[in-house]
């Protein structure tokens, strides 16, 4: 993808998200096309019990980074999870 047409996906973004295009609280990085923002926050809720996961439980998660969110366990210890895991459902970009 050029960067004309992510400036053009960012911008659009941008508009649907109320964002202005000079604001600082949000940012492209177009290196791993990941959007971020100091007012959004990424959810992963489990579907599964595990040692480290209880099901039904939401967990806060990191930014996005090469398809991957970081969140911390059941046993206080940080998990990378990648964004098609089935086990989980997301919520990217959410509002504080």
């Amino acid at each position: 993808m050029d960067d004309n047409t992510k400036k053009q996906l960012l911008d659009q973004l941008n508009a649907e998200l109320g964002v202005k295009k000079e604001s600082k609280d949000v940012r492209f990085d177009s290196s791993t096309g990941t959007l971020y923002g100091n007012d959004f926050k990424n959810y992963a809720i489990s579907h599964v019990d595990t040692e480290q996961f209880t099901k039904g439980k939401t967990y806060e998660g990191g930014e996005v980074l090469n398809g991957r969110i970081r969140v911390i366990d059941d046993n206080n210890r940080p998990s990378n999870i990648h964004i098609e895991d089935y086990d989980f459902e997301f919520h990217l970009h959410v509002r504080k």
